[in-house]
């Protein structure tokens, strides 16, 4: 079995009829297989498999940005430390999803919509493809594009990420004209297959406007960084938390369950990090954890320990390759101080034998949630800080603000009307008092564009991101090389966050700023093109990625 194989996935592995297997396996086709699906059969699978790819992944790069942490007592977790695990396809479902599990079902889903003028299809399987790509060189640097899905290759060659960004922005470009070719001959073939969008095609041209607006955004660093640009593409995409591209499991079977829910229990040794806790108790922003400083959202995103007697209502957190120290505790006094678990509960000894209930979790912790893969509140985050940098406080400031109301209206949306009917909050919904003292009186939020700063931004960009937006999140990290200054602030942007005390071993000392490609797929049968990155060096994945490079 060769790397072409691995990489190009044949519609839901179901398409057998190739010139290669005619020469010999002329037979009769099995009645019980579909030779020819439809767009409308093969779509499902496909938006299904967006949030998968991520969430696997995103238990080892959420370490990284620190969504959540290793619950062990004094631990010497590889991933706190910005490590990776050798040999190993840990971290490499981004890279599947991409060429395998989308990868050539896309393709067919393309070339079989302009086949029959389902050109919706060929719209949003476009941009698709244009998101995973996106996602994918985010994540890993150099890929596979040009040559990417080659029928009869061996051995396929990178491309560096900047000729990857041009082809994002390319077939985003195609979508959007496919799209518009859809509107213009009419009739809606799309909406058989979309469980997202239900066909509804300005919603998924909105969609490809906003992985145009991250495409262009994600080069700030460089000197043809276009602020405007970006604006343009965000007025564009999402309008209000209505025309969020979310994705629904609803938990009728396990198969249909939240990836990261009680019931799979991928995440019984997470924990939430100190990080997130500070920027929503009021520590890092407002100065201090009263009660009048505690972001109203916190009740629903985070976990409580038992204990109060902290002073901050139980809520605590772990730092990068330290853990919980009373993780190990299971009677007394101790114990009621461990940090709880993600899905909201210190008591779990093992959740996955916890009765499977479709309301089990806590916030898109729950086996029935609506799961968010870009957002409006991301959008405006995105457009708050390429203003600033243009140094356009005011209109910075109106998305700035228009970005922490969307994403109160993300917690606080009722998903009645989408498949999988789930809430998001676990207690009662956020008043409207609650979210005026927050936004006027706490101390989180500034009173006005004068006093706006980068680092305002970035932070409430991470709170809204926190818990699906792994990938954005690094990107935005990376951008900013983790630590870097706040020239109006004379803190860090991403003030209070600490990288690990101790790297790993083969990081030689510095964070990483990539994932080292997929090593079944990769390692095992592309090694000499992946000699030529250097990607054979055992820090490669401290190699810092093209984009956040000046």
């Amino acid at each position: 079995m060769k790397s072409s194989f691995i990489k190009i996935a044949l519609p839901l592995l179901l398409l057998i009829t190739g010139v290669g297997c005619k020469k010999y396996l002329n037979i009769n086709s099995d009645p019980d297989t579909t030779q020819n699906p439809s767009n409308s059969s093969v779509f499902p699978a496909m938006l299904s498999g967006i949030p998968r790819g991520v969430q696997y992944d995103a238990r080892y790069l959420g370490k990284y940005t620190q969504n959540w942490l290793s619950s062990a007592n004094g631990n010497n977790d590889t991933w706190d430390r910005h490590g990776y695990i050798a040999n190993s396809d840990a971290s490499g479902d981004i890279w599947r999803q991409t060429y395998f599990g989308l990868g050539g079902n896309l393709e067919y889903i393309i070339k079989n919509g302009q086949n029959k003028k389902q050109y919706d299809y060929v719209g949003a399987a476009l941009t698709l493809k244009a998101l995973m790509f996106q996602m994918c060189t985010d994540y890993h640097g150099e890929i596979i594009y040009s040559e990417a899905f080659k029928e009869g290759v061996y051995y396929f060659n990178f491309d560096e990420q900047e000729v990857v960004y041009r082809g994002v922005d390319s077939l985003c470009r195609d979508a959007i004209n496919y799209l518009t070719l859809a509107e213009t001959a009419g009739g809606n073939t799309l909406a058989v297959g979309d469980f997202a969008y239900n066909g509804d095609i300005t919603k998924w041209k909105k969609l490809t406007y906003a992985i145009m607006a991250k495409n262009f955004h994600r080069i700030t660093n460089k000197p043809n960084y276009s602020a405007d640009s970006v604006i343009k593409y965000v007025d564009l995409s999402f309008s209000s938390v209505n025309d969020d591209f979310v994705l629904p499991f609803d938990a009728s079977k396990n198969d249909d369950s939240n990836f990261f829910g009680p019931y799979r229990n991928n995440l019984s040794l997470f924990r939430q990090s100190n990080y997130i806790v500070r920027l929503l108790d009021g520590t890092t922003m407002a100065g201090g954890s009263l009660t009048v400083n505690r972001d109203p959202r916190m009740a629903h995103m985070l976990s409580a320990s038992q204990d109060t007697t902290n002073g901050n209502g139980g809520y605590r957190g772990v730092d990068p390759a330290l853990g919980d120290p009373f993780s190990a505790t299971t009677t007394g006094t101790n114990a009621r101080k461990r940090v709880a678990t993600l899905w909201g509960d210190s008591t779990y000894a093992n959740p996955s034998s916890a009765v499977f209930t479709p309301t089990a979790g806590k916030f898109l912790f729950k086996d029935k949630v609506v799961m968010p893969v870009s957002t409006y509140s991301e959008m405006m985050f995105t457009k708050a800080e390429a203003a600033f940098k243009k140094g356009d406080k005011v209109t910075a400031y109106t998305a700035y603000t228009a970005g922490i109301n969307a994403h109160f209206d993300f917690i606080n949306r009722n998903y009645s009307g989408v498949r999988g009917n789930a809430n998001l909050y676990n207690v009662s919904p956020i008043s409207a008092s609650q979210r005026t003292a927050y936004l006027n009186t706490s101390g989180n939020v500034k009173a006005s564009a004068a006093t706006l700063t980068v680092t305002d931004i970035m932070l409430q960009k991470y709170i809204a991101l926190w818990g699906w937006g792994w990938v954005e999140t690094w990107n935005d990290l990376r951008r900013y090389h983790y630590i870097d200054m706040d020239g109006d602030t004379g803190d860090q942007v991403f003030k209070g966050f600490v990288l690990p005390a101790t790297y790993f071993a083969n990081n030689l000392n510095k964070p990483a700023y990539r994932f080292r490609p997929r090593y079944n797929s990769e390692y095992v049968w592309n090694l000499d093109q992946l000699r030529k990155l250097g990607a054979d060096k055992l820090d490669y994945h401290t190699y810092e990625t093209w984009f956040s490079k000046p």
